[in-house]
């Protein structure tokens, strides 16, 4: 389901169009010293995701041969004149870190709902209705939040 099989076990396109998203969103890594420190960071922040063949010559991810260039660099994002935005960000979601959402809130100066559960994508899809109410309320009607909440 999640690379997109289909029934007649062809697949849809979404992890292709993930890559190039992401290789013209992120900064390239061409270098393989940054790659080889990368991936020594990795395996310890991430032990049990290290199966212990580690050689230190980790190679350049798909990014670094990508034949378009990237179109941004990190920065600051000015949302100035947009209505208060809105983050939920969930205690231990599995692929976006916790602190990564309550970091985008503060540079947005946004509203930050906090998700205590363990899936990715919570709103709408976790079946909690607390979230999903002030969601709902923020989408129809521009209803900010109440500071603190936690669902």
């Amino acid at each position: 389901m999640y690379d997109g099989r289909r029934p007649d076990g062809s697949y849809a396109n979404t992890q292709d169009a993930f890559n190039a998203i992401r290789c013209v969103d992120d900064p390239r890594v061409t270098d393989p010293a940054v790659a080889a420190r990368q991936d020594a960071e990795y395996r310890r922040a991430a032990p049990f995701l290290d199966d212990g063949r580690g050689t230190g010559a980790a190679p350049l991810e798909l990014c670094a041969s990508w034949p378009v260039p990237n179109t941004s660099e990190p920065h600051r994002i000015d949302v100035d004149g947009v209505p208060k935005i809105v983050v939920v960000s969930t205690t231990d979601d599995p692929a976006t870190p916790y602190q990564a959402g309550v970091d985008l809130a503060a540079e947005l100066d946004a509203a930050l709902i906090t998700f205590e559960g363990t899936r990715h994508t919570a709103a709408l899809v976790a079946g909690n209705r607390y979230l999903d109410t002030a969601v709902i309320a923020y989408l129809v009607h521009l209803t900010v939040p109440e500071p603190g909440l936690t669902c």
